[in-house]
C-alpha cells in the first residue's frame, strides 16, 4: 500500500517537473523576445538621442550666431542713427552756405592776383608821386575800396572751398550711411534665413524628443516586465528544485525502504543537528539534500 502511495506522488511529482520545464522554457522565451524587443529599442533611442544631440548643437550654434548678428545689428543702428545726425546737421550747413555762395559767387570768381596787383601799383603810385590833396584823397580812397574788394573776395573764396569741403563730407556720409543700411539689411536677411532654419529645427527636436519619451516608455514597461519574469522564473526554478528534491526522496525512501514521513522527520533531525554545528555523515548530507 506504501508503494502503492509512492509510485502515485511520484507520478504526480514527475508530471508536475515536465509541466514546470514547460512552464520554464515558456517564460525564458517570453523573456528573451522582451529582451530583444528591448535591446532593439534602445539602438533605436540611441539614435534618435544622436539626431536630437546633432540638431540642438546646430540650434546651439545658430541661436548664438543670431546673438551676434542682433549684436551687429544694434551697433550699427546706433552707428546709422550718428550717421543720419551728423548728416542732417551737415546737410544744414551746406544748404546755408549754398545761399552764401549764390550771393556772392561772382566774387569768388574775380582774380585775387590781379587785384593784389593793382593795390601794389596804386600803393606803389602814392608813395612814389606828389599829388594834390584831393587827388591824394581820391587814390586813398580808391585803395581802401579795393582793399575791401580783396577781403569779400578772399573770404568768397575760403566760403567756395569751405562748400566744396562740405559737399564732400556729405557725400562720404551719405555713402556711409548707404554702406551701413545695406550692412543692416543684409544682416537682418541672415537673421531671417536662421529664424527660418530655427522654425524648422525646433519642430523636429521636439518631435525627437516626444520620440523618445514614448520609447523610454516602452523601453520601462518591458524592463518591468522582464523583472516580473524573472521574478517568477526564480519562483518556478525553485518550485522545479523542491519538486525534484521530492523526487529525490521518493527514490531514497525506496532505497532505505522507508516511509516519507519518517524520512522527513529524520530530515528534520538532520537540520537541527547542522544548525548546532555538529559534523554530518555522507549518508545525513545525502538524505539532508535528497543526493544532491
Amino acid at each position: 500500500m506504501q508503494d502503492a502511495s509512492m509510485e502515485q506522488t511520484e507520478k504526480q511529482l514527475l508530471q508536475k517537473a515536465d509541466e514546470l520545464r514547460g512552464k520554464i522554457m515558456e517564460v525564458k522565451t517570453q523573456r528573451r523576445q522582451l529582451i530583444d524587443e528591448v535591446r532593439k529599442l534602445r539602438d533605436q533611442r540611441r539614435k534618435l538621442i544622436e539626431q536630437r544631440r546633432t540638431i540642438a548643437a546646430r540650434l546651439r550654434e545658430i541661436r548664438a550666431k543670431r546673438r551676434e548678428l542682433l549684436e551687429k545689428l544694434s551697433t550699427l543702428r546706433e552707428e546709422r542713427d550718428k550717421v543720419r545726425e551728423e548728416l542732417s546737421q551737415k546737410t544744414g550747413q551746406l544748404r546755408e552756405l549754398r545761399q552764401i555762395a549764390r550771393k556772392e559767387g561772382d566774387l569768388a570768381k574775380i582774380s585775387l592776383k590781379k587785384l593784389r596787383r593793382k593795390l601794389e601799383e596804386l600803393e606803389w603810385y602814392q608813395m612814389t608821386r606828389v599829388l594834390p590833396p584831393d587827388e591824394e584823397r581820391r587814390l586813398i580812397e580808391r585803395i581802401s575800396r579795393l582793399e575791401e574788394l580783396i577781403e569779400k573776395v578772399r573770404k568768397a573764396r575760403e566760403q567756395v572751398l569751405s562748400l566744396m569741403e562740405l559737399e564732400a563730407e556729405v557725400k562720404a556720409l551719405r555713402l556711409r550711411l548707404k554702406e551701413i543700411i545695406d550692412n543692416m539689411n543684409e544682416i537682418r536677411n541672415q537673421i531671417g534665413e536662421i529664424k527660418k532654419e530655427i522654425q524648422e529645427l525646433s519642430p523636429q527636436y521636439d518631435e525627437l524628443s516626444k520620440k523618445l519619451e514614448e520609447l523610454t516608455e516602452q523601453i520601462d514597461e518591458r524592463s518591468e516586465l522582464i523583472n516580473e519574469l524573472s521574478k517568477q522564473l526564480d519562483t518556478l526554478y525553485q518550485e522545479y528544485k523542491d519538486t525534484m528534491v521530492k523526487l529525490k526522496e521518493i527514490k531514497l525512501a525506496k532505497q532505505k525502504g522507508i516511509r516519507l514521513e519518517e524520512l522527513e522527520k529524520k530530515r528534520e533531525e538532520i537540520k537541527k543537528k547542522m544548525e548546532r554545528g555538529e559534523p554530518l555523515s555522507f549518508e545525513e548530507l545525502r538524505i539532508l539534500y535528497g543526493e544532491f
